[in-house]
């Protein structure tokens, strides 16, 4: 019953061992770095995407482009992140911590990473292939070309590698099972953690969203994200000014979870409304916080201030019953009052020496008739 239930505070970890060699990271990024290598100039690698992006385009069958559809969404932050984040905050409530929201941010963050990489790394976008011979000179996207229109219609700028689907996949349904996977089978874990890769991949791919060589790049990245969330103590890392909300309140998670979501639609708004609004959330955190902090030490000082003045009346008590014990004559009962001392008898038991001296002195045998004792009359 424990898992369904609400446990005690700070008894929240994630669901998760930790890595124990990076090496396999090390290997990950190196083969990161082999795909970049081929995609920056007219490879066999640079000739397969084209393969597979032009049998995509002239194999097309309307049903299976509509489930591929569907399958996409589950690399779009939009629709899984708002579930990651739900579970994060159940996690909160259960155990009365803000440490699971903590990790869901902070590796959420990390996607940001690989956007600032799809910028710089250039690559056309896939939905128009037959417009990159203006852009490359030749049938293919290369790296670092930086075609205005991605290669895709209405799509600015170049984003195309790697794929920010595949890596989306791959760390948001690895924090689900790092927040959750102590209540799914094991058969279910590794469902969530391979089945949504494979097909967001397979399905972007089919749909001419990606080429095929941004796919296992995103993947490789988003293996190494995962790793390292996997890597942090999130249960035992200090909280630094955020202590304050150690143990947190129902108030407090909620108002944390709306600060998050507001940050999650930032990226989603027009430009003035995304510059308010992104300017306006860490306005209102820092305030939060320092009216929390506020209020922390005050409730702390009263707290001090009762503890002191509750040792003050213990020690008023003990001195009284110490002075009432020197005056009484005992020591002080528990309860303040003189212990009274046990009063001793005046008169002393006789011994049987001292009686029979008695005898002597005033029986018929003393020398005080004048006669000797033992001598006969």
């Amino acid at each position: 019953m424990r898992r369904y239930i609400p446990v005690g505070w700070f008894d929240w970890e994630p669901f998760a061992k930790r890595p124990k060699s990076w090496w396999p990271d090390l290997y990950m990024f190196l083969g990161f770095l082999i795909i970049t290598v081929f995609l920056s100039y007219h490879s066999w690698l640079v000739q397969l995407d084209y393969d597979i992006r032009y049998w995509g385009y002239t194999h097309k069958v309307e049903w299976l482009r509509e489930v591929a559809h569907g399958f996409s969404m589950l690399g779009q932050a939009k629709w899984v992140a708002p579930f990651t984040l739900g579970f994060a905050a159940w996690q909160a409530l259960r155990a009365r911590s803000i440490r699971s929201l903590l990790m869901y941010v902070l590796s959420f963050i990390t996607l940001a990473i690989i956007l600032g990489m799809k910028h710089l790394m250039g690559r056309p976008l896939s939905q128009h292939p037959f417009q990159l011979a203006d852009a490359t000179g030749y049938e293919g996207a290369i790296l670092f070309t930086y075609y205005a229109e991605g290669g895709g219609g209405n799509i600015p700028d170049a984003t195309a590698f790697p794929s920010g689907h595949a890596v989306n996949t791959i760390l948001l349904f690895g924090l689900i099972v790092m927040l959750i996977g102590d209540l799914l089978p094991k058969w279910v874990r590794w469902t969530l953690l391979i089945a949504p890769p494979v097909l967001v991949a397979t399905s972007q791919v089919y749909l001419g969203h990606h080429w095929f060589a941004d796919e296992p790049a995103g993947i490789l990245l988003g293996l190494i994200l995962i790793r390292c969330a996997k890597r942090v103590a999130w249960h035992e890392i200090p909280l630094g000014p955020l202590k304050i909300f150690e143990p947190a309140r129902r108030s407090t998670i909620l108002i944390a979870t709306i600060l998050i979501v507001g940050c999650m639609i930032t990226p989603t708004l027009h430009l003035v409304p995304a510059l308010t609004l992104a300017a306006t959330l860490p306005v209102l955190g820092i305030l939060w916080l320092w009216l929390f902090t506020k209020l922390a030490h005050r409730r702390d000082a009263k707290a001090a201030a009762a503890e002191a003045a509750e040792a003050a009346a213990i020690d008023i008590a003990s001195s009284t019953g110490r002075s009432d014990a020197a005056t009484g004559g005992g020591p002080a009962n528990a309860d303040g009052s003189a212990e009274a001392k046990p009063v001793e008898a005046d008169t002393k038991t006789s011994s049987p020496d001292e009686s029979g001296e008695d005898d002597d002195e005033n029986g018929s045998g003393s020398a005080a008739d004048g006669r000797i004792p033992g001598q006969r009359s």
